[in-house]
């Protein structure tokens, strides 16, 4: 009998986490697979060695947190998304409804992907410094419950008022492409962004390159001139936009900026050190699926 493993984050979903990795169990079990439940733990991920694919149950920081695990361990997984955005899920075009979820784990085919790595966690969508940064670090700094949409209102009104663009300098492949300017740095491995946005457009997971993407800005409406641009996909070509590839990218800054990896608070570093594992994860994808990868 198959074992396929079913970690889960017992707070996403706004707590329904549990009842939806049952749901996933039981029809597994329908395929006639074995299912092993585990939680996360905060970096580590325990399956018994005989798991042959898992099922993560969470948002896109349950999937950073556990991706690395499983990458390391060989076991090809699939994101079944319960968090606020689930970039991971919607770039992929991976389903929702447990039934669909579990003919997927046990029927659909394995995706080499890309594995981001920075010297504090791993990431497999992008890695910024800058305003979006410093939003995600005051919603989760005030976090009381579960996160929706609309609790990204006051983190983002506060951000504006404070007015912080740090100044980056950013380095790809030994190379320095932006020296002491202020504003937003996105460093992708997906396409795709929160609210719909779409900074880092050609990005693909699977190129053994990462597509960094700086955006100067230090006033209010240069930023929401950024958003709107991204909300079309169209920052990147922007002649004020920076935009380059390579394997190994360095952020820098005079003073510690807010640092943020897959939607998740990274502390406030003055370096960070990015590159990728390339083709270190192994994602479970819909078997129809023929496309190039997004």
């Amino acid at each position: 009998m198959r074992r396929i493993g079913i970690l889960l984050n017992p707070r996403a979903g706004r707590g329904l986490a549990p009842d939806y990795a049952k749901a996933i169990a039981e029809a597994l079990r329908k395929h006639g697979c074995e299912p092993v439940l585990r939680e996360t733990e905060k970096d580590a991920v325990c399956l018994p060695p005989d798991i042959e694919r898992a099922v993560v149950v969470g948002g896109d920081g349950t999937l950073r947190r556990s991706a690395a695990s499983l990458g390391e361990a060989g076991i090809p997984f699939l994101h079944a998304p319960l968090g606020t955005e689930n970039l991971f899920a919607r770039m992929l075009g991976l389903p929702r409804e447990p039934e669909d979820i579990a003919a997927l784990a046990v029927n659909g085919r394995t995706r080499k992907i890309d594995a981001g790595r920075t010297q504090y966690g791993p990431f497999t969508i992008m890695v910024s410094v800058g305003f979006d940064a410093e939003v995600i670090h005051d919603l989760h700094a005030r976090r009381k419950g579960p996160i929706r949409h609309a609790s990204y209102i006051g983190p983002i009104v506060r951000t504006t008022l404070r007015r912080k663009w740090p100044t980056v300098s950013i380095e790809v492949d030994g190379q320095t492409v932006v020296q002491h300017r202020r504003g937003l740095a996105i460093v992708a491995n997906f396409s795709g962004y929160a609210f719909g946005m779409d900074p880092a457009r050609d990005a693909k997971p699977d190129d053994g390159q990462l597509d960094v993407i700086f955006l100067p800005t230090c006033s209010v409406t240069r930023t929401l001139l950024w958003v709107w641009r991204c909300c079309r996909g169209v920052a990147v070509d922007h002649p004020a936009a920076v935009v380059v590839r390579g394997k190994q990218v360095t952020l820098s800054g005079p003073s510690p900026m807010a640092l943020q990896l897959d939607g998740d608070t990274a502390g406030l570093r003055d370096r960070v050190e990015i590159s990728l594992l390339p083709q270190g994860y192994e994602a479970i994808v819909p078997s129809n699926d023929t496309s190039e990868m997004v």
